[in-house]
């Protein structure tokens, strides 16, 4: 298992991974940890009532419970009522989270039917009120996850208002997705591609609040853009210069990133290609080389013991959701290799067999490597790609 990484480790979240419905669930932010020690992880949204109405141990666990290898992580709240989210930001704190995140991002149409998420946006006044009143109920720090606007308010005077409206309730660290968001007319999945990247308008928002710290959220694709959104942390790699910090923020001849831009959220990159994040604890947070480099074997044989202790072999036949969130996180390990179909195949063969159901996933996936091993030889123990440069897109 990974080593265990205490909160007080934690300090600039260089690169924090996305909360994702569905996505960053307990097994999928331990498979991160097999990969990274030191990047910031997130939970998927939890919605105020959901916690407010399983506040016996048992159930909360099944909501708020994770594994103490996971920090540094933060626990995002779902919600537009001030009392009870601070009731439940205090359950957070006491379940040991290292920070406490109001979404003010999301455009599901379940979202904002609730009156949360990115429709909150319209309220700048609510959201305050809820950062002050959480912020007055917790120690941890609150921050706050939302766009640069909302329909047709999606104006840098209405985003630096919302900002400074927030941060007058306490708020010290915006995490901002660079681009708006339509609540009608588009999916979720559209409103992460439509609406326009503006990562300028991030730089703007760090320049005119200097007090304030930012991340960005949007359209990063691996650990080479993150470098160069953030300046190049540490020694830079092959290939890396000046230009290419304009290049990847849209903004040609732009080389200063401000230094109150604390980090960079990378989503859909990390549950699609995870395999990309083995050396982000060296390239980003610059820690001495594995005297033994990883690959895909020693990885995915770490996650198979953890999952034969959670979900041990005589524990009854679950049902075949339970074992698909518990293998999904490995779905994508052998994305744009040979190998990949052979491994999701033999993965899905399996989980239709009943008898295999009984073993529990650990098994399951003990027998997708062995078909991939047997349709490609060697390719479990090939080693990892390093981290790249980036490379403006053609």
């Amino acid at each position: 298992s990974p080593p265990s990484t205490s909160a007080s480790a934690s300090n600039r979240p260089l690169l924090q991974i996305a909360p994702m419905l569905d996505v960053t669930y307990r097994d999928f932010r331990y498979f991160m940890r097999l990969l990274t020690r030191r990047a910031q992880l997130w939970t998927e949204m939890v919605v105020d009532d959901t916690v407010l109405f399983n506040l016996e141990p048992a159930k909360c666990d099944k909501f708020l419970g994770y594994s103490p290898v996971e920090h540094p992580v933060v626990c995002q709240l779902g919600g537009s009522d001030p009392a009870k989210l601070a009731e439940v930001a205090q359950v957070v704190e006491r379940y040991g989270y290292d920070e406490v995140n109001l979404n003010v991002g999301c455009p599901s149409s379940r979202v904002s039917k609730g009156e949360f998420g990115c429709s909150l946006m319209k309220r700048k006044e609510v959201v305050r009120d809820i950062v002050h009143s959480m912020s007055r109920a917790v120690q941890i720090p609150v921050t706050v996850k939302c766009r640069l606007g909302v329909d047709d308010l999606d104006s840098q005077d209405f985003t630096k208002e919302f900002i400074s409206t927030v941060a007058a309730g306490g708020c010290k660290h915006f995490i901002v997705h660079a681009r708006k968001a339509w609540l009608k007319g588009l999916s979720p999945a559209q409103n992460r591609s439509v609406p326009p990247l503006c990562y300028g308008r991030v730089l703007d928002l760090c320049r005119s609040f200097p007090d304030l710290s930012f991340s960005l959220n949007g359209g990063i694709a691996d650990i080479g853009h993150a470098r160069a959104l953030l300046g190049f942390p540490g020694e830079r790699l092959a290939g890396e210069d000046d230009r290419l910090v304009g290049l990847a923020w849209g903004c040609p001849g732009e080389n200063a990133v401000p230094p109150n831009l604390l980090g960079a959220m990378i989503g859909r990159g990390a549950m699609n290609n995870p395999m990309m994040l083995w050396d982000v604890d060296q390239v980003l947070y610059g820690e001495p080389r594995h005297s033994t480099r990883p690959t895909r074997r020693s990885v995915l044989d770490a996650y198979r013991s953890y999952l034969e202790e959670i979900y041990p072999p005589d524990d009854g036949v679950r049902p075949v959701g339970c074992l698909h969130l518990a293998l999904k996180p490995t779905l994508s390990v052998f994305a744009g290799l040979r190998g990949n179909k052979a491994f999701r195949a033999s993965m899905d063969a399996a989980l239709r067999v009943q008898e295999n159901r009984a073993l529990g996933p650990g098994h399951i996936l003990d027998q997708a490597l062995q078909a991939v091993e047997e349709t490609n030889p060697g390719i479990l123990g090939e080693p990892l790609q390093d981290a790249r440069a980036y490379a403006e897109e053609a």
